[in-house]
């Protein structure tokens, strides 16, 4: 099943979930894999290995993190091909002062916002249905 390549049938179907999970971000230098599912993904850099988890599994590790965000998962299949959709969705936060950390999935695009203000981010991303693209 291919994702949608469009950006204006995007946004037009646009729906955003927030599981309501804490979550934080923290960069480590040594990484013991594990199958905990607090983890939700990890990416490798020179520095270290960055790890999106939990909020619970960084204090139960002692692991020092910034946070809290919420996960905004963006409910449309996307393709990775798509072009503009994470410019209009930074965009769109940064008019409201919401710093947006987006990770790419295979079927759907998630942003990372503060927690406290994740609300006011769902309504803004929400609000870009009657955005009309040329």
């Amino acid at each position: 099943m291919t994702g949608q390549t469009n950006l204006f049938e995007v946004l037009k179907s646009l729906q955003v979930s927030c599981d309501g999970v804490e979550y934080g971000f923290a960069s480590v230098k040594e990484y013991q894999s594990n199958s905990d599912d607090r983890i939700l993904g990890t990416f490798k850099e020179n520095e270290g290995l960055t790890i999106i988890a939990s909020k619970e599994y960084f204090e139960t590790n002692n692991i020092q993190y910034e946070g809290p965000y919420a996960k905004l998962t963006i409910e449309v299949h996307t393709s990775l091909e798509l072009v503009g959709l994470t410019a209009v969705l930074a965009r769109k936060l940064a008019d409201n002062q919401i710093s947006a950390n987006v990770v790419a999935g295979y079927y759907h695009d998630h942003i990372f916002v503060q927690y406290a203000v994740r609300q006011k981010a769902v309504e803004a991303i929400e609000n870009l249905k009657e955005v009309q693209i040329k």
